[in-house]
């Protein structure tokens, strides 16, 4: 069974997609765009005929700092998905606790402007089990990535 939780109607978080099952539960919600940030395999197997945008963005759950490349990747996908109305974007790790909603924080900050703790507030209310342990990290990506600039949007 698919375990994930819509955040906002364009943003989305939860476990991997196991099954074409999963793909299809996601599709039904309204996710029309998936970054895959699992270091396990990627999940288009899940996803033929489905005519979802996929990004596959492997990191460890490790603790380690994320390159500023990993970040700009998922962000740069999220920016194209949301140039078209009506898309939601799933960001999704293996368990649905740090990884994937630590990506779906950094689309909130960055491509809705909404400040932290804003962002790290809905996330919980959707999905209590969350931890965000790479939040911070994202935010001094940001910081120094865009110095002397307020969040989002691009």
């Amino acid at each position: 069974m698919a375990d994930f939780d819509i955040i906002t109607a364009r943003v989305a978080t939860g476990a991997a997609v196991n099954s074409a099952a999963d793909a299809q539960a996601l599709v039904s919600a309204g996710v029309t765009h998936i970054i895959d940030v699992t270091d396990a395999a990627d999940d288009r197997e899940w996803l033929s005929c489905l005519g979802i945008g996929y990004l596959y963005n492997p990191t460890a759950d490790d603790g380690t700092l994320k390159p500023a490349s990993w970040w700009r990747a998922s962000l740069s996908f999220a920016v194209q998905a949301y140039s078209q109305l009506g898309t939601c974007v799933y960001a999704h790790c293996s368990a649905g606790v740090n990884r994937g909603p630590s990506t779906a924080y950094a689309i909130m900050r960055a491509c809705f402007g909404l400040d932290s703790p804003h962002a790290a507030d809905l996330i919980r209310a959707a999905r209590p089990q969350v931890r965000l342990a790479y939040a911070g990290q994202f935010d001094a990506y940001w910081a120094a990535a865009n110095p002397g600039k307020a969040m989002g949007p691009w």
